[in-house]
């Protein structure tokens, strides 16, 4: 359990009427579900959500956080559902909308997703890392790859911000950068493979195929 992850578990104990604190905890649940792949660390947070939208269903923070647990749980219709209901409540938070950017990439909307990335930074300049995770994976899915690139490189040092930049100069035909790239994934999370990789929780098979592709042409097994 880390800091963040913690910090909101005591905050649902000494507070269980919160409902954001509920919702911020699911949050970091599906965080750590992507390094645990345990199933049930996403019914953990599948839970919270349930309890922050029984709590405060018109919350913004709530159903944002329902929509992230039900992408992973591949039932994209209703987290669009969530997503959307999130940014009507709140259409001015950054962090709804790149989750609702990143929605709409699993989807194979990446130029959508691309457009509300791009009116989210116009009210946020400074957004949170994570978010140009999201940009970078647009771009990706619109073959933009060196773009790609210019965006995981603000994305933070997580394990697959590197196996994205990976498949990006895979794409590229890039392969010095790409086994760079693929030893630092590796170095992370030693025990990453395709079979792993498959898991990201695509709704479009051609988006994820072009993913899978640039993780195989980088070299992972």
């Amino acid at each position: 359990m880390d800091k963040g992850e913690s910090m909101f578990a005591r905050s649902a104990e000494l507070d269980p009427a919160f409902a954001q604190g509920h919702a911020y905890l699911a949050q970091c649940l599906v965080a750590r579900f992507w390094y645990d792949r345990d199933s049930r660390t996403l019914q953990s947070a599948l839970q919270s959500a349930r309890t922050a939208l029984l709590l405060d269903r018109n919350d913004g923070i709530c159903n944002q956080s329902m929509g992230l647990v039900l992408v992973h749980m591949r039932q994209h219709g209703d987290a669009g559902l969530h997503f959307q209901q999130a940014r009507t409540l709140n259409p001015h938070d950054v962090n709804i909308a790149g989750d609702y950017a990143s929605w709409l990439n699993y989807g194979g909307q990446a130029q959508q997703s691309l457009a509300v990335l791009e009116r989210a930074i116009l009210l946020d300049p400074l957004p949170p890392v994570w978010f140009w995770e999201v940009k970078g994976s647009a771009l990706f899915l619109l073959g933009r790859y060196a773009e790609a690139i210019d965006a995981y490189r603000k994305a933070g040092d997580q394990f697959f911000i590197h196996a994205f930049l990976a498949a990006a100069y895979g794409h590229l035909g890039e392969m010095e950068n790409a086994h760079v790239a693929v030893e630092a994934t590796l170095r992370r999370q030693p025990d990453l493979s395709l079979g792993y990789l498959a898991h990201l929780p695509f709704a479009d098979p051609p988006s994820f195929e072009l993913f899978l592709s640039g993780f195989r042409k980088a070299g992972f097994l």
